[in-house]
């Protein structure tokens, strides 16, 4: 209703500039009477120009002001349109997770997964937690890790998360997880025998009780981690391996490698 009031209120005084309003405004110059006919006319017509182009500058600062209102306007649904789109997307992802016929569409939930941590940063928390459940509940039996839970361990261990990454108790034997990124993971009672930890970051990390023979730990991260009850022997370890303080791996079995 405002916007039309003021429409109005700009056609009629763009009238008036081409009607009497002009002389009227001039007449209220002291030196109006003393201006011939020729000067007067010239005079109405810098008043006119004038009026006109007050009338442009508002119609600048109105179109302004209408194209930012419009932009946010367009921002929000793009924000709602996407915010939609990355509900479908988690949800679908999950019903696949949840599949137990096919390791196919289990592994798309875990792309997908992994692209909406991308392209979503705020889904990251409930990403972990999905995908740590999913590696758990899928690497608790014997023998080589299915696919679908070394790509959803792969997932887990390439990026940093804003929640330490719960593998505790999980059975992890013989995986390859070199440069793993796993600082304040939750690792107690985690099976990691014979695992390749090359250069992994898991500063922080909680390992108490964590089996870690054979594991390959050169150029590993372990400072601040906990490592009570922690089964070291036959761990290789090298000069860029860092410990926590006070941690001497060779009183509990580590070789250098």
């Amino acid at each position: 209703m405002s916007i039309g009031l003021a429409a109005t209120a700009l056609v009629m005084l763009v009238a008036a500039a081409f009607g009497s309003l002009p002389s009227w405004l001039l007449g209220f110059s002291p030196a109006a009477a003393r201006l011939g006919a020729n000067e007067q006319i010239l005079a109405e017509g810098a008043i006119r120009t004038a009026l006109l182009q007050a009338v442009g500058g508002i119609l600048l600062v109105f179109g302004a002001v209408t194209a930012w209102r419009q932009m946010l306007i367009a921002r929000g649904q793009q924000r709602i349109g996407r915010r939609a789109a990355v509900t479908e997307a988690f949800a679908k992802a999950v019903e696949q997770l949840a599949n137990d016929d096919a390791v196919a569409l289990r592994l798309g939930g875990v792309y997908a997964m992994d692209r909406i941590a991308d392209d979503d940063p705020t889904e990251r928390p409930r990403i972990a937690e999905i995908l740590s459940a999913f590696v758990r509940d899928g690497a608790c039996a014997d023998g080589e890790l299915p696919r679908d839970v070394r790509a959803g361990l792969q997932v887990l261990t390439r990026r940093d998360w804003t929640v330490g990454v719960d593998l505790a108790g999980a059975r992890l034997t013989g995986a390859r997880l070199p440069t793993a990124r796993l600082a304040n993971a939750f690792l107690a009672g985690t099976d990691l025998s014979d695992t390749t930890l090359r250069g992994a970051v898991l500063r922080g990390a909680d390992l108490s009780d964590a089996d870690l023979r054979r594991a390959d730990l050169s150029a590993a991260d372990l400072r601040e981690a906990t490592l009570a009850g922690a089964r070291l022997s036959a761990a290789v370890a090298d000069a860029s391996t860092r410990w926590p303080d006070g941690f001497v791996p060779a009183e509990h079995g580590v070789r250098s490698g």
